[in-house]
């Protein structure tokens, strides 16, 4: 299905895939909400996807910018697109080291959620991997731009909003060796159809 020249399948599954799997985010979030509670962690919350905005907004204005005066700025991006895919399908299916997987974050402020996303790298290289790729006609359009890092600041809301409510549940989820080697091929089958998209665009 196609909306204003973008492909939606290799978009949803590209954002499903780095929104909703572990990083500062959600590991933080669900590290608060086991020790707080949702509501104690909620400022948190709203304060990343607030910060997620801003900087998937950022980042559709400059591409933009960046692509109209310099044309090969778009190939370039591309491949690191591809890349930066390839390497998270690559972490997701690599052993994982979880006795260090906890976060040094312990703020619940909105501020501290805002203030994670600008040194955020998964953010940062998400958003300009989106719009310099999967939504490169979008950012033809100023509204088309707030409207669609509106949409992925809300699944961004919803992602650190679950994580901070399952808590440890979803680890031990995860954990199951079968549930999570069939999550895991799931996860890199849609980061696979993503590269293979921006490949060919």
């Amino acid at each position: 299905m196609r909306v204003m020249g973008v492909d939606l399948l290799p978009v949803l599954g590209y954002a499903l895939v780095a929104i909703f799997t572990p990083g500062p985010n959600n590991i933080t979030s669900s590290s608060l909400g086991m020790r707080l509670g949702y509501r104690g962690t909620l400022r948190f919350v709203t304060g990343v996807a607030t910060g997620f905005f801003c900087i998937l907004l950022t980042s559709g204005l400059v591409t933009e910018l960046l692509v109209s005066a310099y044309g090969r700025v778009a190939i370039v991006l591309k491949i690191a697109g591809v890349l930066y895919l390839l390497w998270i399908a690559w972490t997701v299916i690599r052993p994982e080291d979880h006795a260090h997987a906890s976060p040094t974050a312990t703020g619940t402020r909105f501020r501290d959620g805002l203030l994670l996303q600008f040194v955020n790298p998964k953010v940062i290289l998400f958003g300009l991997t989106m719009y310099a790729t999967l939504l490169a006609p979008l950012t033809k359009n100023w509204l088309a731009v707030v409207l669609s890092a509106a949409v992925l600041a809300v699944l961004s809301f919803c992602s650190t909003s679950l994580w901070a409510l399952l808590g440890a549940g979803i680890q031990r989820f995860i954990a199951n060796p079968r549930i999570k080697f069939i999550y895991s091929l799931v996860l890199v089958a849609l980061l696979l159809y993503a590269a293979w998209s921006i490949a060919m665009s």
